[in-house]
């Protein structure tokens, strides 16, 4: 993000000047674009959360400062409030019950509430020695793609697409270019022809969220547009991320022009544009209903390197190919270099050693073996960033240090799970870290287990681990294409603690 779309204020903990932080914040908002009624929302999401850090985050009678910085995302805005205050847990304060009677009320919790009844998203992130802070995002009320086509017809969803009726695909020319913001709407509509409503990245309904995603450079999209109409006849994007490699996604073809080799096209364009941006490497997720995209992406040349079991929801539908889920969808992951491969000096955990070294040997990647590794010293603090994915149930976790406070603060994310009824964590280990293997036993001590290893993410190759709150995997309902991947799904299911 430009610096020219950021904005931050620093203000006393002191609630008289509270109003000219509402102030910076409508003004703010009112530049980006948002109408009266949501500038109201996030001034009064903002009052709820700058409220607790001026009542709350500092011993009574000591003068503090906390900060709002407000930045621009694509389709959206996104307003942090960050202080060097207490340490909080927010597990630890009750859940508002709306439907409790006003006399059984205490109010604590409300705040909470309030905010994720008037932001779209909402997190919360300890930041170690920087502090702690609250995330706040709010999407500009662009048209859903539901709102411009008349609602769909699903009865074709069981038996398969509908009647062919485009053009015969032997005829069909086309040209693979990155995608123009007009064109947004057709790619919406394309997603819609592969998977309905049920696709868990909600964006992608919203072209107005697509063309600023690709402005903002956290998406880059490519189509397919056939010469002689001009229409979109696939789609194909990487999808930036501040903590994973660039994800391949949004493979669709509308079902006429299936059958021309447009994805595979696409997928080799892309490659070429992640080469040309200085990319060492890109990653996908292929789903376990179908063998399809296993295939797929194996004649792009990706590798087979971790699972990511339970991934998205049940609803997640493929029209044609496999409408109903009997659980939630299982991934397998997949990564693709670019070049030589730099030798890897890294520390293993001792129990997951030998699969590890398999998983390398496979992706063709030099490793070097290092220590055993030791715990974290006794006096670093843990940086630790957790994120909510509402739509698919999913707390993600990365972790840039390690510190003596690690448990505890995994123990409190745990909370949380189980208290906002998350189905699933994905946590994300650096094995360059040589506490990786003692973090890796404390973690499974918790609940978590091992699923594979990614390369290539902002701390390095990291380690693959999971948590399940409440859910189970029936494995032999998975689809898998390739033997090796068969057989880490049985090492995998071995060591599921839910198994």
């Amino acid at each position: 993000m430009n610096r020219q779309d950021t904005a931050a204020i620093s203000l006393p903990n002191d609630l008289g000047y509270l109003p000219a932080a509402l102030a910076f914040v409508r003004a703010i908002a009112e530049y980006t674009g948002f109408g009266p009624g949501d500038r109201r929302r996030i001034e009064l999401a903002v009052e709820e959360a700058a409220a607790n850090v001026i009542q709350h985050a500092f011993p009574p009678g000591e003068t503090h400062s906390f900060d709002i910085v407000c930045r621009q995302v694509a389709g959206g805005l996104e307003i942090c409030v960050h202080d060097k205050g207490v340490p909080w847990d927010p597990t630890l304060d009750p859940d508002y019950q709306p439907d409790v009677s006003l006399d059984q009320q205490t109010g604590r919790g409300l705040g909470e509430f309030l905010i994720k009844q008037l932001m779209d998203r909402y997190s919360y992130q300890n930041l170690g020695h920087d502090g702690k802070q609250v995330s706040l995002i709010k999407y500009l009320a662009t048209p859903h793609i539901g709102d411009t086509r008349p609602p769909p017809d699903e009865s074709h969803t069981r038996a398969g697409p509908p009647p062919h009726t485009g053009p015969s695909p032997p005829t069909v020319e086309y040209d693979i270019r990155r995608m123009r913001p007009k064109e947004a709407i057709a790619v919406s509509r394309a997603v819609f022809d592969s998977y309905g409503y049920s696709y868990a990245g909600d964006f992608v309904y919203y072209p107005e969220r697509i063309a600023a995603m690709n402005a903002s450079g956290q998406l880059l999209s490519a189509v397919a547009v056939v010469k002689e109409t001009g229409e979109v006849a696939g789609h194909n994007a990487l999808l930036f991320s501040d903590d994973l490699p660039a994800e391949l996604a949004i493979a669709v073809t509308r079902h006429e022009f299936r059958g021309l080799g447009i994805a595979r096209e696409l997928g080799a364009f892309l490659e070429r544009e992640a080469e040309r941006m200085g990319l060492r490497g890109i990653y996908t997720k292929q789903v376990t209903v179908h063998p399809f995209t296993q295939k797929f992406v194996a004649k792009l040349g990706f590798r087979d390197c971790g699972l990511l079991l339970a991934h998205s929801p049940r609803t997640l539908s493929f029209k044609g190919i496999a409408d109903q889920a009997a659980q939630r969808n299982s991934d397998v992951l997949g990564i693709r270099l670019f070049g030589q491969p730099q030798q890897r000096r890294l520390y293993l955990p001792e129990q997951h050693r030998d699969v590890i070294v398999d998983l390398y040997a496979r992706l063709q990647i030099p490793l070097e073996l290092l220590g055993a590794g030791q715990p974290p010293a006794a006096d670093q603090r843990t940086l630790l960033k957790a994120s909510i994915n509402s739509a698919r149930s999913l707390c993600e976790i990365h972790l840039d240090q390690y510190g003596s406070d690690l448990v505890g603060l995994l123990k409190q994310e745990l909370r949380r799970v189980r208290r906002e009824e998350i189905n699933l964590v994905e946590m994300y280990l650096r094995m360059t870290d040589p506490a990786t293997p003692w973090v890796s036993a404390e973690a499974e001590k918790l609940g978590f287990f091992f699923t594979g290893v990614l390369p290539e993410t902002r701390g390095g190759d990291a380690l693959v681990m999971q948590y399940f709150n409440g859910i189970q995997i029936d494995y032999g309902d998975l689809v898998i294409e390739r033997p090796e991947t068969a057989a880490l799904l049985r090492y995998v299911s071995e060591r599921d603690p839910n198994n």
